[in-house]
């Protein structure tokens, strides 16, 4: 499937100037060359997007719906208990990172790896290349599941995220963004692990991935994915402090749809169903035999579809398995996961890339004789409109982790990730100028004041990044 391009956003224009920074430190001598190299390609790595949630939760089904191949075990198989880095890579091949920081190759098995080799607690994790152009722009990171029935797989997800797992610099997983799935509303567990992952409210989307099972089921009243958007909506409000936005998606819908697993043989069966009331479809499900097709046509049908899928897309299939398939992805909701990813956690990623680029050219600043000059190239890529974002960042971060409840973390979090000078300030996109005025100027004068009165050293530098990006809006029209 083709895949729509990147938006460009500020922080892509900051990343550009970073990296014509680079490009001038590194004529001044070879050893800067080949430090700013380093610089540039963490730079323009692909963001490492982590996904976490409890076991059964529908992490591998979602990592194959993103990718569109079968590639991880939906299976209670050993290879589900260690953390898997797919990325991009030719041929496609497996590797396996032991604790110990040995590697080997690991054999495939219909395109997925089913056997170690060795117990799974003695892994770090696994490295799983193959030929995706989505993996062309992202790394995805599967995880074992947290609250299992052994500790060993919580373990090594906290090993392998958090606690760095440092025998080797090779087996730090590293990632820079992460989508963390919820089969229901939150529990305790789950909120404290994600504050223990330490990212930002802007580099985390929530995911309710069994979108299609919720409320009442399948053959409710009620439609489960609107009711799954509800609840998403729901969740979102209350964690705000910890995700950027929750989103359902349908993962079993969304990896069928993805994969091209449905044939034209699955789409005669299901259409062979077409005729049959609601009550009548439930009785050929419980049945011991069916009375239309065979149990394993039943069978694949189920694992292909659900009984969501069952029960809507019978008609659809009338009309063949390019109609089934378009009905899926369109139900699946994962086109809107897609959008969000690219847009918004590319964002994040581009932003703390950014920050971390201009810590390390500051390091350089101090430890080479021409430390001035390199300072000064660096000041003018910090004095740019598009670097006032990197302080924007920060003082989100800081302000969750000290103060999530403030109001400011949403006023911070919409400047961050709004489109344009309209959405960053909550206005339609074709506001008129003179409401646009209007609106910064009531900020200003709310931010200004909110200065005067003072607050933690949070909120104060909150407050001040704040208006200066108000100021500078306000300028720009």
């Amino acid at each position: 499937m083709t895949q729509p391009p990147i938006r460009r956003t500020r922080p892509h224009a900051l990343r550009d100037q970073l990296t014509g920074a680079l490009a001038h430190i590194a004529q001044i001598d070879r050893p800067l060359a080949q430090a700013t190299a380093r610089i540039r390609d963490d730079l323009w790595a692909p963001p490492r997007v982590v996904v976490v949630g409890r076991v059964k939760a529908g992490k591998s089904t979602l990592v194959n719906a993103l990718i569109g191949d079968r590639v991880a075990d939906t299976a209670a198989t050993e290879c589900t208990k260690v953390v898997a880095v797919y990325q991009d890579g030719a041929p496609s091949r497996a590797e396996i990172i032991t604790i110990g920081g040995a590697r080997r190759s690991a054999p495939l098995t219909d395109g997925r790896v089913t056997e170690l080799g060795c117990p799974a607690e003695e892994v770090a994790y696994l490295n799983r290349y193959l030929p995706s152009l989505l993996l062309r722009r992202m790394i995805l990171i599967d995880t074992p599941g947290l609250a299992t029935i052994t500790a060993g797989n919580e373990q090594a997800t906290r090993r392998a995220l958090i606690d760095g797992f440092g025998q080797t610099r090779d087996a730090s997983v590293n990632a820079d963004a992460a989508i963390f799935l919820f089969d229901a509303t939150p529990r305790s567990d789950e909120v404290q692990f994600l504050h223990d992952l330490g990212f930002s409210s802007v580099n985390t989307i929530g995911v309710l991935a069994k979108a299609d099972t919720l409320g009442e089921g399948a053959f409710g009243d009620s439609d489960p994915i609107e009711e799954a958007q509800k609840q998403s909506e729901a969740i979102a409000a209350s964690m705000s402090a910890g995700l950027l936005t929750v989103q359902p998606v349908a993962g079993l819908l969304a990896q069928t749809a993805q994969t091209g697993q449905f044939t034209e043989s699955d789409a005669d069966a299901l259409a062979a169903l077409a005729g049959l009331s609601d009550l009548q479809l439930e009785m050929w499900l419980e049945a011991q035999t069916p009375s239309i097709g065979t149990d394993a046509q039943r069978d694949r049908l189920l694992d292909l579809l659900g009984e969501y899928g069952l029960r809507h897309a019978r008609g659809v299939a009338l009309r063949g398995a390019h109609a089934v398939n378009a009905w899926l992805q369109q139900h699946s909701r994962v086109d809107e996961l897609r959008a969000n990813i690219d847009v918004n956690l590319t964002r994040s990623v581009l932003i703390t890339r950014a920050i971390a680029a201009c810590t390390q050219i500051e390091h350089l600043a101090l430890t080479h004789p021409a430390g001035a000059q390199i300072r000064s190239i660096l000041r003018q890529v910090r004095q740019s409109p598009q670097a006032h974002t990197m302080a924007e960042f920060k003082a989100l971060s800081s302000l969750t982790q000290t103060d999530p409840e403030s109001p400011w973390v949403s006023e911070l979090r919409a400047v961050l990730v709004g489109s344009g000078i309209t959405g960053r300030i909550g206005l339609p996109p074709h506001a008129h100028r003179d409401a646009v005025a209007a609106e910064l100027d009531r900020r200003l004068r709310r931010v200004h004041e909110a200065g005067l009165l003072g607050g933690s050293a949070a909120e104060e530098d909150a407050v001040a990044v704040l208006l200066h990006t108000y100021s500078m809006m306000r300028r720009s029209i």
